[in-house]
């Protein structure tokens, strides 16, 4: 007994973790319940294990163009994946990852495409094409993910190879879309939210932690090591805000415009 941690999702779900193996059982009467769980179970365990592997994950769209990427920091229904849509019309834009792209201890941007997902299904577009099935969240609306595989071809594969546009995204509720160069320590507090803390990024390791010491320790281990790659992500990067208005079409130009001045 004193090996497994027994976490009670409301009486909708059941998770039985054996905190030695490191493994997790999960039950539920509803279908949509266990799933949901078992993608973020497992998501957030692969994130604890690239901690120890000192890979950082950051919350944004990542794509790259002739040999440059654009880091694109938004928050969870920012848009992200809208972007991506548009982008994706130039045959030049490859992806790195829809909203988690991996940043290793020198700062360098790691390719992780695991799928996309989106509010609607795409009915236009390269994305189309895909197999998208429905999310059911039980406390969030509904989304349609797909897998990436399928689009093998627009996969950046060496990303780390290329410099790096970070970019900070910032919603207007009215005017003209606009992209500035912005300093790096205008770059600090977004880090901060969407890599260190992580905020939209799918964590739940606490069902596998049961706050002792070493709990805690390895928790400061892993913001520590989230730090420093953003702080090497920071320092090898160009930087830049992004005003981002209503009009998606004149959004992807302008990014498309910015990465072509930076083509390698």
């Amino acid at each position: 007994m004193g090996k497994r941690k027994y976490v009670d999702y409301f009486g909708e779900a059941l998770t039985v973790v054996d905190s030695e193996t490191q493994t997790a059982i999960i039950t539920s009467t509803s279908e949509e319940r266990l799933f949901e769980l078992a993608f973020l179970t497992i998501h957030s365990r692969a994130g604890e294990l690239l901690d120890l592997a000192g890979i950082g994950r950051i919350h944004a769209l990542a794509v790259s163009y002739k040999g440059v990427n654009a880091v694109v920091m938004l928050p969870s229904k920012g848009g992200k994946s809208t972007l991506l849509t548009y982008l994706l019309e130039n045959p030049d834009i490859k992806i790195i990852a829809d909203d988690m792209p991996l940043v290793n201890r020198t700062g360098q941007i790691l390719p992780f495409p695991t799928k996309i997902s989106m509010t609607e299904k795409p009915e236009s577009g390269v994305l189309a094409g895909l197999n998208w099935n429905e999310f059911l969240r039980a406390h969030y609306p509904p989304k349609w993910t797909a897998s990436l595989s399928s689009l093998s071809e627009r996969i950046e594969r060496t990303p780390e190879k290329n410099p790096t546009l970070l970019i900070q995204g910032v919603r207007l509720s009215h005017g003209e879309s606009l992209i500035t160069p912005s300093s790096k320590s205008q770059m600090i507090m977004p880090l901060l939210e969407h890599m260190i803390v992580g905020r939209g990024l799918p964590q739940v390791i606490e069902i596998f932690l049961e706050m002792k010491f070493t709990d805690i320790i390895k928790m400061a281990k892993h913001a520590i090591l989230r730090t420093w790659c953003a702080m090497m992500l920071l320092k090898r990067s160009q930087t830049f805000t992004f005003y981002i208005g209503h009009d998606k079409s004149y959004n992807s130009q302008l990014l498309l415009n910015l990465l072509s001045e930076h083509e390698g």
